[in-house]
């Protein structure tokens, strides 16, 4: 198995003694490459490569003890408890899947009608029917059940709706909509209008907004340095503080003269650096799901079409396109670390066509 990790050649075989003619060796290899990308994306990928090292057994792989049935669950936590995943990852897409499994009632691992019957959208589902796939192969592999129930489960296509509907929630709000929003906010709901206009003048993500302190405010420099998120565990209501997205998503950003009027009017409070700016109407850590209930009903009232929060992202970078900033330049205010998600996001704002004359 060959693969490169920040510039750095691996290079080992993870099945001394495997054949590439052996199905059980083939799934075994696919099994140990699941976890390798897994681990890099969870960041605990191990160097030394000790950890995907699988020695061949003598019992065959699939030949499970007939006296242990096995439960989606057991299967579940045994394949996530592999992957030495984070708190704060776990408690992501990975437990979003436990809660679906639980409210289905935990059936025998052989039972997959449940699955067929879960109301998702198309890319959910297939997202998590990948992630259930590898936690079966992981059972396979280890010798707990003999075949995938999933093999030959179909993964789903979006509907035409569901494509339009999902690319409306991205679209961008306009110069009129934004200002409506803004105005909206600070009439109806002034404890979350700065919050909002410092997303639609930012163009930073939600959480990052959220976990923004004044002591990551420099208003002599006019710099905002971004060090830390907070969302919520999915499905759940804990609060997770943690670092930004990437490497690239910790950056600095020069405040532009809106943000920083918008900052300097919001009380300083010094000798409570450590303090959010901005908080929920009760002083508390702003709730996604809340602010998203409110953000929602008050589009709703303005007559505009629903656009999810992180729509706010997508109007100023659209913007910054639409006033002529380079791609890169966009990309690091997106704290992105190239252009190619600007360009698979933005392409029809920058390549937008027009008629010949």
């Amino acid at each position: 198995m060959r693969f490169t990790v920040e510039s750095r050649r691996f290079s080992f075989h993870p099945l001394p003694g495997g054949r590439w003619d052996s199905k059980r060796d083939r799934q075994i290899v696919g099994a140990i490459a699941s976890k390798i990308q897994n681990d890099l994306v969870a960041g605990s990928f191990d160097p030394t490569l000790k950890r995907y090292c699988h020695s061949l057994s003598s019992s065959p792989v699939g030949q499970a003890s007939p006296s242990r049935q096995f439960y989606w669950l057991d299967i579940w936590d045994g394949w996530v408890a592999t992957l030495n995943l984070k708190a704060s990852t776990k408690a992501d897409h990975y437990q979003c899947v436990r809660r679906m499994i639980e409210k289905a009632g935990n059936p025998r691992i052989e039972d997959t009608d449940w699955f067929d019957f879960v109301i998702l959208a198309a890319s959910t589902f297939n997202r998590r029917l990948s992630m259930l796939r590898s936690a079966a192969t992981w059972a396979v592999t280890s010798s707990k059940i003999a075949v995938n129930p999933l093999v030959k489960f179909d993964s789903r296509e979006a509907t035409l709706d569901e494509e339009e509907k999902a690319e409306s929630k991205k679209n961008p709000l306009n110069a009129d909509e934004s200002q409506r929003v803004i105005l909206f906010f600070r009439q109806y709901h002034p404890t979350y209008s700065c919050f909002v206009e410092f997303l639609l003048y930012t163009g930073i993500r939600t959480g990052e907004a959220v976990g923004i302190r004044w002591q990551d405010i420099d208003l002599e420099q006019r710099l905002i340095s971004i060090r830390q998120t907070i969302g919520r565990e999915r499905g759940g209501y804990t609060k997770i503080r943690k670092k930004p997205k990437t490497l690239q998503s910790a950056r600095s950003l020069k405040m532009s003269d809106r943000v920083f009027e918008l900052l300097t009017k919001i009380e300083f409070r010094k000798s409570e650096k450590s303090d959010l700016i901005f908080t929920s109407p009760r002083g508390c850590i702003i709730d996604h799901g809340n602010f998203r209930k409110v953000w929602k009903d008050s589009l709703e009232n303005l007559g505009i079409s629903y656009r999810k929060p992180y729509a706010t992202r997508h109007t100023l970078l659209s913007q910054a396109l639409e006033a002529g900033m380079t791609i890169p330049q966009v990309a690091a205010i997106a704290g992105h670390k190239d252009g190619r998600m600007i360009l698979q996001h933005y392409g029809r704002v920058i390549n937008q066509p027009q008629l010949p004359e």
